[in-house]
């Protein structure tokens, strides 16, 4: 029996998502794509010149149309300036990406830090990021795919990031939380021979891989062949019956549990369907556990939607950022090409009696020579200005050009850009510009907001994905099927039920089959990130068996550079809950200048700050919440935040800390000043004195520090209690608030 045959006689009666549930799903994507594709297609032609073209071949349904000698079309491309100007606004540069330590203290967030930016900084990904952020502007969202590919190369470089247009996402788009989400898949055309060789499939009828958008798309089924959506000259002949259509479904709400290990359960599936295949085409050809999980194991979709703007009440529903200025693009282009050819029938015509000219001198007269000099007839009895007068031409109504100024205003306005940021010059305040500009740019910050958080989400994926290709030597989607499996991958858990069912005894002290020494191997592997099945060893090449860990196959070691350092990154250093954040994100093109003068401007106060901490005491103390103060309130990067600092030197105190022991005693027996001596000692003492005595005694001690003789000042004016409570937080280092 092959593969795909026990996945078509499965019983699916039991699952909250069946198949007649898929396809009911996919019918209705097919529908609401097809019903905006016509709109999508008219921002695509706007976005590349050719408005009219399309116009034209939409009211002549794909006839033969010849443009006739008065008709002038005058296209003018605004969409693509304002696209690419928002788009290097949104997506200026290369992010880094910051990863926050784990909260149970586990991997490593700085080699981590080190493999997500190697990827980020790679010219493909930022290609295909500034890709997915373009069809995201133009169109309701788009998407992005990670996996990766079967080899023993470099880890890091077999994965792989693909985008996916918004009409190939078949998302769950009735929740109303992203959260709420039961399914997620890509619909989308591969090559026959490519699926026939996956799935173990035979004879399936090809179609041909047509744009969606293209001018002329066949609106059949999409399940049929379209052999008429391209003219023959356009479309490779070898290619009407090269692909078919398959569809890739990330299932959240069944699980899938393995026939080979019964006691192994997987949260979630990936279902593989072929379309246009009859009865084929009603149930899966492919059954197994998604190609990643988060590390507790619950389940995580390799799909990432890119949605700027949805409906209200649903989050999936993507509403285009184009789509709000199509209109006035639209009647742009009409009025342009109405006064093109009014402007070109404004010519200069004359009428005469016939007869009074020849027609030679008719053509000279047309011709326009320089010095021509035309002559009549003796008999000629009328005046000389009857022999010939100019018709006179009507100029262009002026309400014409009052609803074309109409037009750019209103296209202005929809674009919700200040003038300043357009580059224009006006005559309006620096405060007026500055409030302009903080309502209108707004917009920006939403929308890199949402860019950083579509970005998290990736590099979330691309770490599972970088995990599983140091320990797996199959691909990240049903590659384990020539292989001996004996335990699961990530997300898998042990399902007790089925555990019992299987007759898991014992008899005089011996366990009758493996199965519960696999599930015991699959909840160590859970605990300590070995995230990978166990395979044959004869089906896999340079693998040995591990000698401290019998069973246990060694993973890859990824080797970066940091610097002129080589870094090597194990699967324990990566396999954790880190936080993602990124540098210079979520900003304006404005702020993004603001933060720039900011950080030369605090470069010289913010250094004098932090050397005032090192001394310690309350002036330590002060400068230290003052150094808070400014990296929240003027938005300095993270990495200068005084507790980053703090952390960044304590890992420095600790690899100093293995140092020679001959120097501690060299360092012990440094002299402290009589000075620091005194005051430290009577600081320590202050804290069981009266509040006013120990006013008193701190006067005394800051007696040469005039910003402490004011801060003394106000702590006089507070309550006794209030009192007590402030000279003991100014008396703690490390303690919140500060005197004010």
């Amino acid at each position: 029996m092959a593969d795909y045959e026990k996945y078509q006689q499965r019983d699916y009666s039991g699952d909250q998502i069946k198949p007649t549930v898929v396809h009911e799903q996919l019918r209705a994507h097919d529908k609401r794509m097809r019903d905006q594709r016509s709109t999508w297609a008219l921002t695509k032609a706007s976005y590349t010149t050719n408005f009219w073209k399309h116009v034209r071949h939409r009211e002549y349904a794909g006839k033969q149309h010849q443009t006739r000698d008065n008709e002038v079309n005058v296209e003018v491309n605004r969409l693509f300036g304002i696209i690419t100007a928002y788009l290097a606004a949104l997506y200026p540069r290369m992010q880094r990406a910051v990863v926050l330590p784990d909260p149970e203290g586990i991997g490593d967030s700085n080699k981590t830090e080190l493999a997500l930016n190697r990827f980020m900084e790679s010219s493909k990904i930022h290609h295909r990021i500034m890709t997915a952020l373009r069809q995201a502007l133009l169109y309701p969202g788009a998407g992005a795919k990670i996996g990766y590919y079967a080899g023993r190369g470099n880890p890091l470089d077999r994965v792989w990031m693909r985008v996916i247009p918004y009409w190939e996402m078949v998302l769950d788009c009735d929740v109303g939380d992203q959260e709420d989400e039961r399914f997620r898949g890509h619909v989308y055309y591969r090559p026959k021979a490519d699926v026939e060789e996956e799935y173990g499939l035979t004879e399936l009828k090809g179609t041909e891989r047509a744009d969606y958008l293209r001018v002329g798309y066949s609106d059949k089924s999409d399940a049929s062949a379209r052999q008429t959506a391209y003219p023959k000259q356009d479309k490779a002949h070898s290619d009407n019956s090269y692909f078919v259509r398959v569809l890739e479904i990330c299932n959240m709400k069944d699980n899938y549990e393995d026939k080979e290990n019964p006691g192994i359960l997987y949260e979630g599936r990936l279902e593989i369907y072929v379309l246009g295949q009859g009865r084929l085409s009603q149930k899966p050809v492919y059954v197994g556990p998604l190609p990643f999980a988060e590390k507790d194991g619950r389940p995580m979709a390799h799909i990432i939607p890119l949605i700027f703007n949805h409906e209200p009440e649903y989050p999936l529903r993507g509403i285009a950022h184009a789509e709000r200025i199509l209109p006035q693009i639209q009647e742009l282009n009409a009025y342009r090409s109405f006064m093109a050819m009014a402007t070109r029938k404004d010519t200069r015509q004359y009428i005469t009696r016939k007869g009074t000219f020849g027609a030679d001198e008719l053509t000279d007269l047309t011709e326009g020579h320089d010095g021509l000099v035309l002559q009549l007839d003796q008999d000629y009895d009328r005046p000389l200005s009857d022999a010939i007068a100019p018709i006179g031409n009507l100029p262009i109504s002026s309400n014409i050009n009052e609803y074309l100024a109409y037009v750019e205003g209103d296209l202005d306005r929809s674009l919700n850009l200040s003038p300043s940021a357009r580059g224009q010059v006006t005559k309006a305040t620096a405060f007026e510009v500055q409030a302009v500009q903080q309502y209108t740019e707004s917009e920006f910050g939403l929308h890199a907001t949402i860019k950083d958080e579509w970005l998290t989400s990736i590099l979330r994926v691309v770490l599972r994905a970088l995990i599983s290709s140091m320990q797996d030597l199959g691909e990240s989607s049903g590659a384990f099927e020539g292989q001996d499996v004996q335990l699961a991958e990530v997300g898998a858990v042990s399902n007790e039920e089925t555990t019992e069912d299987a007759g898991l005894q014992e008899e005089d002290g011996e366990v009758e089959i493996d199965g519960k020494a696999q599930v015991e191997a699959a909840e160590e592997q859970e605990s300590d990130g070995e995230q990978e099945p166990f395979v044959d060893y004869d089906a896999v090449d340079d693998f040995e068996e591990d000698p401290k860990e019998p069973g246990k196959i060694k993973s890859e070691k990824l080797i970066l550079r940091d610097r002129r350092d080589f870094v090597q990154v194990d699967v324990g250093d990566l396999d954790a809950e880190f936080a993602i954040t990124f540098v210079e994100g979520a900003g304006a093109p404005m702020e993004e200048a603001v933060q720039q003068q900011n950080l030369l401007g605090l470069l010289e106060p913010y250094t004098a700050l932090w050397n005032a901490t090192q001394q310690g005491g309350a002036q330590g103390f002060m400068a230290r919440q003052y150094m808070k103060t400014i990296a929240d309130k003027f938005g300095l990067p993270k990495d200068l935040h005084p507790d980053e600092l703090d952390a960044k030197m304590a890992e420095e105190m600790e690899q100093e800390g293995e140092a020679p022991q001959e120097q501690q005693p060299q360092q012990a027996a440094a002299p402290q000043q009589p000075g620091q001596q005194t005051a430290e000692s009577d600081l320590s003492d202050l804290a069981n004195m009266p509040p006013d005595q120990a006013i008193l005694a701190m006067r005394e001690i800051f007696a040469n520090d005039p910003e402490m003789q004011q801060v003394l000042d106000q702590l006089e004016t507070l309550p006794p209690d209030q009192q007590a409570q402030m000279i003991a937080q100014m008396l703690t280092p490390g303690e919140a608030g500060a005197p004010v």
